[in-house]
Parts: C-alpha cells; structure tokens; sequence
C-alpha cells in the first residue's frame, strides 16, 4: 500500500510517497518532479527482498536457508548472497558484536519476553553455541552452507543494504533532491532545491519522539541510529534491549543511549550501529577512535555526547543539559 502527498513548503514543491515494509512504515520525500519511476523501481525492489529476507515468511530464502542450509547447500540469488557476505565482513571487522547467526539466542529471549521469565544462563549459553559467522560458508553459484544448526537473521542490517540499492536506483533515474526514512534509517540524495544540505535530526533519547537531541547538517548520506527507546521489552519488571551482545547472548548494557552513524555506505552504517551499541561505552568509544573511519555520535545515559571529529562541526546541540565531547579528545579506562 502507497500514499501520496504532495505541499507546498517554502516555495517549493516536496512530493511525499509512503509504504509499510520490513515491519515499519518507509516514507519517500521527493524535491522534484519526474520521480514517479523512480518510487515504483524503489518500491517494487524493497517488496522483493522482503519476500526473500524476512524470517517471519516460511516462503522466503531466508527462511529456506534456515530450514534445510545445515544439510544441504542451498542456491540464494545474488543480492542475498552478497548480503551474506558483507554480513561477514562487518562480523569480522567489529570483532564479532555485528553477527547474523544469533537467531537462536533472539528467539530465546522472544520466549521469554512472552512468559515474563529470564532465561537460564545455561538456556542461553547453549543458545550461544549455535552461533557465529565460522558456521556461515559461501560456495560458488551463489550456494551457501550452514554448520552447527546456526539461524540467520538480517533485521540489523537489511535496512541499509536497501537504502545503498535505493540510492543506485536514483542515481539511474536523475533523482538528485530527496529523503528516505526507512523507520528511523535515513537515506539523503544529493541536496536541497536551493542547494542547502539535508538538516538530520537525532532523536532526544529520553522525550517523545518529536524531540530533538541535536541534528547534522549533511549532503548526501546515510544516518542511522541504534536506540533502544522504543523497541525495549520488559521480562519481570526489568527493562532490557532489544540489541542482543552476541559475546554473551544477553541484551546489551543501557550505558550508551542512542548511537548514530553517519556513512555513505548505508550497509555498513547500519552495520556498525548495532555493533556498536552491544559493545557498551567504554569498548565502543575505544573501537570508534581505534578505526579512524567511522563517523558517529554516542549519546549516554550520562547526558554526554561523544561525537567524532568529522561530525563535530556540523552538529548543533539542541539539548544544553548535555555536554559535547570529541572522541579525539578524551581516553576512555
């Protein structure tokens, strides 16, 4: 399903096209005309590989994969098999926090969501077992093979491996002025109609939704954010996340309150976010100034803002109860 609005704002006509995908709404704002074959490649290809991708469709090669990939190899097309593999890259990159094979620890902890009782840490320590991207091998002709009965789940990531493939269909199609959200995901193209850069709002971590902590002033890109401010769950009146530490199997610590990456390549934006956030504070403020190339804002339960040099000038705080640190400036013990 598709809706339509089209306004007028500032003397400039912004087209406003929205669908209900991957569990959330995904809303397109165009800043020029022409754009109508554009929406329609871009929303016919997120319908696709959602029927390929989701865990929730016993029809999709995911689900397949799941199902039979632990005996024998099964043939998935080209955009999942590439999905797969920059799934291994990042795992390997973010020393394993980003990981695709925990589906049997997020089924764990959905059980136990729905009976309000922690598991056992034996329950998720045997969960653990089945995990980790050694058990994922990628065979030629697009085949892959699972090992020790793991489980893949790309919720982490299959936003901003849409977003990237969006963006290519833009650019095939002459779109150079628009914005979109891919439930809190969002993709930039090009620039304003005045030629201004895109304005990013990062939400205010502990208010409604319609506040701002600060926003980015940005040209083309991707932002993405990993909170837990919405998508919490409670297990006998404690809050935990929904982010799982795959290192331990237990839902990440609450030290970081939001954390936001900013990246051309929304795949690994979307990626590094996840990681991360269940790396804790102190390990992710260390792997952020260890990297040298991600560019983020950590946003803590402290009121403190860490920003990374190359975001630091094009933030502007909306929130004067927090304190702006650069990552370049501080040694985290």
């Amino acid at each position: 399903m598709t809706v339509m609005d089209t306004a007028l704002i500032s003397n400039e006509i912004k087209t406003i096209k929205s669908m209900f995908a991957l569990g959330t709404d995904i809303h397109f704002v165009f800043y020029q005309p022409n754009f109508e074959c554009a929406f329609d490649r871009a929303h016919n290809f997120i319908l696709d590989m959602e029927n390929k991708l989701s865990v929730f469709r016993p029809k999709s090669l995911v689900s397949k994969l799941n199902r039979y990939g632990s005996y024998i190899p099964i043939k998935v097309c080209p955009e999942v098999y590439n999905l797969i593999k920059k799934s291994l890259e990042y795992s390997k990159f973010s020393e394993g926090y980003f990981d695709t094979t925990i589906k049997r620890l997020m089924d764990l902890w959905k059980e136990a969501k729905q009976k309000n009782q922690m598991p056992s840490k034996e329950e998720v320590e045997l969960a653990l077992t089945f995990s980790g991207s050694e058990n994922v091998q990628l065979l030629q002709n697009y085949k892959v093979k699972l090992k020790n009965k793991v489980k893949l789940d790309f919720g982490a990531i299959a936003k901003g491996f849409l977003a990237d493939k969006i963006r290519e269909i833009f650019e095939q199609e002459g779109i150079n002025s628009a914005i979109v959200d891919l439930g809190g995901h969002i993709l930039t193209v090009g620039k304003k109609h005045d030629e201004s850069l895109w304005k990013v709002g990062i939400r205010h971590p502990f208010k409604t939704r319609e506040d701002v902590l600060g926003f980015l002033e940005l040209g083309s890109t991707s932002v993405v954010t990993s909170a837990s401010y919405e998508r919490y769950f409670t297990i006998d009146g404690k809050k935990l996340s929904h982010i799982i530490n795959p290192k331990t199997g237990f839902p990440a610590k609450d030290d970081i309150a939001s954390i936001t990456v900013v990246d051309t390549n929304s795949t690994f934006a979307d990626a590094m976010s996840t990681a991360l956030f269940a790396m804790g504070f102190k390990k992710a403020i260390s792997f952020i100034q260890d990297s040298k190339t991600i560019e983020a804002v950590v946003a803590t339960s402290f009121r403190e803002i860490y920003i990374t040099p190359g975001l630091a000038q094009k933030f502007t705080l909306c929130d004067s109860s927090f304190r702006v640190i650069k990552t370049n400036e501080v040694i985290v013990l």
